[in-house]
């Protein structure tokens, strides 16, 4: 009897692993295609982050827009009081913002965040959008349909350091 127990006890802990080594797949995947950048010669790139001190707290939004030729936009400014996923969703609808004042507006648009909340919610990945952040989706999907050709993708917070920074001295300079 002892050695059946054993053995469903090794099973299970086999079973885990299995369920383990998938997950680690799934997020290797992920981690592989947010590498990818698939953009074209004429794409314009845009980073964005949020952060709030303490959360919720005072909220400092940060982005950075970059276009084919060299143009470069930076967005950094105090965005009122909330919790970090406002921020986040602040300063996606800021890049989307500065994306479009640009003229001519651009043909592709890459956008890259390190919330992996806030682009699930707002691509529809999760079977339930984020809870009081309702608003906030809903304006940026009204952004993103104003553009013909954009994408948004997570990135690990190391590989976002700009628009974090930009993020940061937004806070830096809050006045309440």
């Amino acid at each position: 009897m002892v050695p059946q127990a054993m053995t469903a006890e090794a099973q299970a802990r086999n079973e885990r692993k299995k369920r383990k080594e998938a997950k680690m797949q799934v997020r290797r995947a992920q981690l592989a295609l947010s590498r990818q950048d698939h953009g074209g010669p004429q794409a314009w790139r845009g980073w964005f982050d949020g952060s709030a001190h303490p959360n919720p707290g005072k909220l400092g939004i940060g982005a950075l827009l970059l276009g084919p030729h060299g143009e470069r936009i930076e967005v950094s400014q105090a965005a009122g009081h909330g919790s970090s996923s406002d921020a986040e969703y602040a300063a996606l609808i800021a890049v989307l913002q500065a994306a479009q004042a640009v003229r001519p507006p651009p043909g592709q648009l890459l956008l890259f965040g390190d919330s992996q909340v806030v682009i699930n919610d707002v691509l529809g990945t999760t079977p339930v959008g984020a809870k009081g952040l309702e608003m906030h989706r809903a304006t940026v999907v009204a952004l993103l349909q104003q553009f013909n050709d954009v994408s948004l993708r997570w990135l690990p917070r190391h590989r976002n350091g700009e628009a974090d920074r930009l993020s940061q001295l937004a806070i830096a300079s809050f006045t309440p």
